[in-house]
């Protein structure tokens, strides 16, 4: 995944596109939905009308709730369309349909019509340019318009409430994986305060699913459940109290499904689900090839979110045979992801935030309890470096420690400094590539070399190593 920009001589009509979709970003990511509406009224309203849509958010695991919601719904025999962010390498990859990127042609076909929509919005008057992330939502939503899928999962971009992808009416189910501070400046300073912002997607009468703990952001979305009278389904660890809980909360008792991790390794993980009323499941020793306990949490929203949706009258039904499938062939580039570059085995995971980074480190303290990783690491500026720093300091042997290519990222020094003030040794190497090349020399025979921090790091990475492979689909 790259910020950065190229000159418009001699490119093709897709590479056209994404240059101007890139352009925008000059104008940052604003919340609020106006201009978005005006655009949307521009195109005829392509949000409306919709097949069925299933709505994420949350401040972790999203994308790869999305991803695997999409792969079962493509086990179960539909057709999908999947829109996420950031990509890692091409921008093709945030539109996806049956599991493949938008070509190139199709993508400056929609862009042009949203250019065009947006130039005459600014010629009214009135409302500011839209975002880049603004015009892409267009974008996707003019392709499913074309392309008629019969399911929709739609990755919010930032917090929910106020978010491009809030334009959609009313979906089948809305979902918020967990709550966690992160995106401070934009969503508020507390928990509750991002989960009231996450919860913005939810709709009366429409399921909410979410797979948050924290107990603050809990009471805020079992409040505004209730107030919606949207029916609440959580999601737990079998492990985890069912605590009893103040009816004042919730107007009644949220539907709860739990789950339990059997076995975890690199290649996957085996776990249990119980799901409950109005859609009951007992399901034993269902795979997962996404790697990290973390992952098997996602799974157990992905599965509940598709559940409580089938309940519904518009919502598609699944079996199990479709989720141990679609589990089974779910891939998730740049999360918990195991390359292999000059001989050498490399693993790259987009952890961001001190939420994101903790689990990290619970993965790899999982997968290589004997065992300390060789990190290449690099953040953005707005993130809090020093907490994620904390977080993975423990299960890090030593860091090469370098710079996302974003004119966000944070300088080597202060990740460095966080990580050796934590006792792990480091060193520095800004470019990328010679950071993994140098991370691979100082790491001992077996020993594992973990890219993160960042998914513009790890996008970079991903597209180097393995350049022949990385192209998107036709």
């Amino acid at each position: 995944m790259q910020e950065r920009k190229t000159g418009a001589e001699g490119r093709a009509p897709g590479q056209e596109a994404v240059a101007y979709l890139q352009g925008l970003g000059r104008f940052g990511m604003r919340l609020g939905l106006e201009r978005i509406r005006g655009l949307l009224e521009r195109l005829g309203h392509p949000e409306e009308g919709l097949p069925p849509v299933y709505h994420i958010t949350g401040t972790n695991g999203k994308g790869s709730t999305a991803s695997l919601m999409e792969a079962i719904l493509r086990a179960a025999g539909y057709r999908t369309a999947l829109f996420t962010s950031p990509h890692l390498v091409h921008y093709e990859e945030r539109f996806r349909f049956d599991g493949r990127p938008v070509s190139g042609v199709e993508l400056a076909a929609a862009v042009e019509q949203v250019r065009r929509a947006a130039a005459a919005l600014a010629a009214g008057g009135g409302v500011e340019p839209p975002t880049e992330f603004e015009v892409a939502t267009a974008v996707f939503f003019l392709l499913v318009q074309a392309r008629r899928p019969d399911a929709v999962v739609l990755e919010v971009g930032l917090g929910g409430r106020h978010d491009a992808t809030n334009t959609v009416p009313r979906p089948v189910v809305a979902v918020v994986t967990n709550v966690a501070l992160d995106h401070t400046d934009r969503l508020g300073p507390t928990v509750e305060a991002i989960a009231y912002d996450k919860v913005g997607i939810a709709r009366p009468g429409v399921p909410l699913v979410t797979g948050a703990l924290d107990p603050a952001a809990l009471a805020v979305l079992r409040r505004e459940a209730a107030a919606l009278g949207a029916p609440l389904w959580e999601v737990r660890p079998e492990e985890a109290a069912l605590e009893a809980r103040d009816p004042r909360d919730q107007g009644g008792q949220a539907a709860v499904a739990t789950y339990r991790l059997r076995s975890a390794g690199p290649d996957g993980s085996c776990w249990d689900y119980r799901g409950p009323a109005p859609a009951p499941a007992r399901w034993d020793r269902l795979p997962l090839t996404l790697a990290g306990p973390h992952q098997v949490a996602n799974a157990a929203v992905a599965v509940t979110a598709l559940l409580a949706a089938a309940a519904t009258e518009r919502g598609l039904p699944v079996t199990r045979e479709a989720v141990e499938r679609g589990l089974a062939a779910a891939r998730w580039p740049g999360r918990m992801e195991r390359v292999r570059w000059r001989g050498r085995e490399i693993w790259l995971d987009g952890a961001h935030n001190p939420a994101g980074m903790a689990a990290l480190a619970r993965t790899v303290a999982a997968l290589w309890p004997d065992r300390r990783v060789v990190l290449v690491a690099g953040m953005l500026d707005d993130k809090d470096v020093e907490q994620a720093a904390a977080a993975i300091a423990p299960v890090a042997a030593r860091a090469v420690v370098t710079e996302p290519p974003s004119p966000r990222a944070a300088r080597a020094e202060r990740l460095a400094g966080a990580l050796a003030g934590r006792g792990v040794p480091v060193a520095i190497q800004r470019e990328p590539l010679a950071a993994l090349e140098r991370a691979l020399q100082e790491a001992g025979p077996g020993q594992p070399v973990l890219v993160c921090g960042s998914l513009y790091l790890v996008g970079t990475v991903r597209a180097q190593v393995l350049a022949p492979t990385a192209a998107p689909g036709g």
